[in-house]
């Protein structure tokens, strides 16, 4: 604002150096006002306005499994299993993994596992955006180092041994959603919900067989909120069940 004010100012001490009015009777005060606008204008350095760091993506898993990587693979065993920012139940949690989910463990420490490589933990004012609840403190004591940290969880909560599917029954509509985030906890609502959506035309059974039924959102903390696209992979394609209501929105 400061600097749109001096180079108004400036403008104005020019056009009376040109041609006086009020308040320059005189072409020397004029120059003299326009002198002083644009050597204090020289003077003000703008601040740099930093890329802001990046937020979690609503499918981003960093943990995920690629297809046909089997070398250290262990399972979730827990309906939810945190991801913490270090091996210790005093570290930020920056999310959860589920029921049968996989894993490589790529490092064993105390009954903890490190499961992803160290990556950008998007600090903002000393806490990282990253953590969901918990300590979020940009520090060493909470594993981030260089505005960086790697994913912990508890070993008690893997297996070697993958668990049975609960959807290895499933047929109809709950085959098409028998991929969602907690399907045994939520199997009916997750049924109910797709049936109507593919009735009402909003879905098809297509969109359900490609997203592979519906996935837990991290935009919607300690909600049972669980998200579909309908229509195409874009923000306006995604449509939110509340599996605890049972409500469709957006």
């Amino acid at each position: 604002m400061t600097t749109i004010l001096l180079v108004l100012a400036a403008l104005v001490s020019l056009a009376g150096v040109i041609y006086p009015f009020r308040p320059f009777q005189r072409r020397w005060v004029a120059l003299v006002s326009f002198l002083v606008c644009f050597f204090t204008l020289g003077t003000i350095d703008p601040v740099p306005e930093g890329p802001e760091p990046p937020l979690p993506d609503e499918n981003a898993r960093p943990w995920a499994v690629a297809e046909g990587e089997d070398e250290g693979r262990y399972w979730v065993i827990s309906d939810r299993l945190n991801r913490r920012t270090c091996a210790s139940q005093n570290c930020g949690v920056v999310g959860q993994l589920f029921f049968r989910e996989g894993v490589v463990v790529l490092e064993q420490n105390e009954g903890w596992a490190r499961i992803t490589q160290p990556y950008d933990a998007a600090c903002v004012g000393g806490q990282s955006s990253y953590v969901d609840s918990g300590n979020g403190a940009c520090e060493i004591a909470n594993g981030i180092t260089d505005g960086a940290f790697a994913e912990w969880v508890s070993l008690a909560y893997l297996s070697q041994t993958r668990p049975d599917d609960p959807a290895q029954d499933a047929t109809g509509v709950e085959e098409l959603i028998a991929g969602s985030d907690d399907f045994a906890r939520h199997r009916a609502v997750f049924s109910a919900a797709a049936q109507s959506l593919i009735g009402q035309g909003r879905c098809t059974a297509q969109d359900f067989r490609d997203m592979g039924g519906w996935v837990a959102s991290s935009s919607h903390r300690d909600q049972p909120i669980y998200f579909t696209y309908c229509g195409g992979a874009t923000v306006a394609n995604r449509l939110y069940l509340n599996a605890q209501t049972g409500d469709v929105f957006q």
